[in-house]
Formats: C-alpha cells, sequence, structure tokens
C-alpha cells in the first residue's frame, strides 16, 4: 500500500459511517472500524476476500443485494462513470440482516491499483422504504432547478454549516469524483489544467480536505454532492 493509501485509509478508519474500499477485481483492500461495529466482521476475516463474498444478502422487494460479482458499480468503473447510490441489505455476522444506504466513489491513485472503490455506508431505519436518489429506474442523473442557486442542487438536503461551492467547482468536484484525472477534466469542460487545478484546491480548502478523496466523502455527507 503506497503512502497516499495509508494516508487515506488512516483518515477514514474512524469515520462515523462505514467504508470499505476495493480493487478492481473486487477484492476488498480496507475495512474501517464502523463497518466492523455495523456488521460485525472483524478487518482481518474481510481483507483480501471479495466484496461479493461478505456483502451478500437476501433480495426482497425495495432493496438490492449489496454486492455481487461484476455489480454495476464495477461496470461503472470500467465505463468510466460514477457508480449510484443503491440501498441494499447486508446479512451481518450474526445473521441479522442489515438495510444499508451505500455511496461508491471511484478514486484514482490509491495503492497499486489504478482505481479503487471506496464504499461509504449507513445504516437505514428498519421498515423504512428506500428514498430515491436521483431516478434509479430510468438510469437518469439527479436534477437541478434552475431556479435553485448554483452552488445548492435542488432537492438535496444540505447541511446547514455547508461551505458555499461555485457552479464550476461542484461541477469539477464530480468529475473528481468519478476518479477523473484533471487534464480529462480540464479537457471535459474546455478549461486548462492550472484552471482546474485551481477549482480542485479552493474546493478542497473550502472542505477542508486535505486530499480530493477527502473532499469527495466530505461533500457527500454535507449533501454538496449529489449522488445516484
Amino acid at each position: 500500500m503506497s503512502l497516499t493509501a495509508h494516508s487515506i485509509f488512516t483518515l477514514l478508519s474512524q469515520a462515523p459511517f462505514g467504508v470499505y474500499a476495493v480493487s478492481p477485481d473486487q477484492t476488498i483492500l480496507f475495512w474501517n472500524q464502523e463497518a466492523e461495529r455495523m456488521l460485525g466482521y472483524l478487518s482481518e476475516e474481510v481483507m483480501g476476500r471479495r466484496c461479493y463474498e461478505v456483502m451478500s444478502g437476501p433480495r426482497p422487494t425495495s432493496f438490492t443485494a449489496a454486492c455481487s460479482q461484476g455489480c454495476p458499480s464495477m461496470a461503472a468503473l470500467r465505463s468510466g462513470r460514477m457508480p449510484r447510490q443503491v440501498e441494499a441489505t447486508v446479512v451481518g455476522a450474526s445473521g441479522q440482516r442489515k438495510e444499508l444506504l451505500v455511496t461508491p466513489v471511484i478514486v484514482s491513485g490509491i495503492g497499486d491499483a489504478a482505481s479503487v472503490i471506496v464504499h461509504l455506508f449507513t445504516e437505514q431505519p428498519a421498515g423504512i422504504e428506500p428514498t430515491p436518489v436521483g431516478d434509479r429506474a430510468s438510469g437518469a442523473s439527479p436534477t437541478y432547478d434552475s431556479a435553485a442557486e448554483p452552488d445548492k442542487p435542488a432537492g438535496v438536503e444540505v447541511a446547514e454549516d455547508a461551505p458555499r461551492l461555485t457552479a464550476r467547482e461542484l461541477e469539477v468536484l464530480r468529475l473528481v469524483s468519478m476518479g477523473w484525472e484533471t487534464s480529462r477534466i480540464a479537457s471535459e469542460l474546455n478549461i486548462s489544467p492550472h484552471t482546474a487545478l485551481n477549482h480542485i484546491r479552493h474546493f478542497r480548502r473550502k472542505l477542508n480536505a486535505p486530499t480530493k478523496l477527502v473532499a469527495v466523502v466530505t461533500a457527500i455527507r454535507l449533501g454538496i454532492l449529489p449522488v445516484g
């Protein structure tokens, strides 16, 4: 594991939400303390195993299985798209069913893998029907209200203490969350790499984030970055 990976995973090890990371072949590379608490599997029990061997479960009507071989998140990684947030059911180590909200984030440059998928998850209250994020059935992206403030997506609950990002900073942040490198972001937005880097520096400073990954995680948790 590289120093960068060690630093990032150290920051996420005590996050107040579950975090696990997988390589492109779906091998678990990281499993934090909250994941241990929520699901009952210790890090040493799951590291090196395939995620679909651990994050498996029944398929009730309103929830999907958390993980499967060649899942949609892995398809998104291969095609360069942002994975969708999903409600998922997992059977913990005790045999108890857990209903989770899982947010996958593609991250480049961690360890030996070209890209990994970092999954953030929280437990859903029992008996609560999932709330759609975007339009999962049609595959549409989250929508924005043109009348809304440019730095606050409509329909997304943003934390009161969330910093204000400009529309361009939010767009660059969205592409960073998809694992895009600075040069590709610059080309996509028809700006110079220097300008793209400035936007990254600005949103990292506003989010008090030492790395791009921490910026993405923070933005998702604050409701700044819409996912799904």
